[in-house]
């Protein structure tokens, strides 16, 4: 296995465990389906994953652990960069609305 590529799984397992910190903090929410979430995360879909979580964050009012969560995955993902997704712009506002 090159760097390169140890690299990027790497960052794909980080990228992971922020999206599932996510997932875990608002697995308690009454009348949350987080099954298509579920499927992107298993299917290394991280990007439609996060986008899903965005959504779903948004509608239950979630948590500042959450937003953090998908704050660092964003970051891994490097989702920020120009031009910044719709989700993306939906992140940082609630993260800075949570704290």
């Amino acid at each position: 296995m090159t760097e390169d590529r140890s690299t990027l799984y790497a960052s794909w397992n980080r990228t992971h465990r922020h999206l599932a910190a996510a997932r875990a903090d608002i697995n308690d929410q009454p009348d949350v389906d987080l099954s298509i979430a579920d499927d992107f995360i298993e299917h290394n879909e991280l990007g439609l994953a996060f986008e899903c979580l965005v959504e779903i964050g948004d509608e239950v009012n979630a948590r500042l652990a959450f937003w953090r969560a998908l704050d660092e995955a964003a970051r891994g993902m490097g989702m920020y960069e120009e031009p910044r997704s719709g989700s993306a712009r939906l992140c940082l506002e609630r993260l800075a609305a949570a704290k």
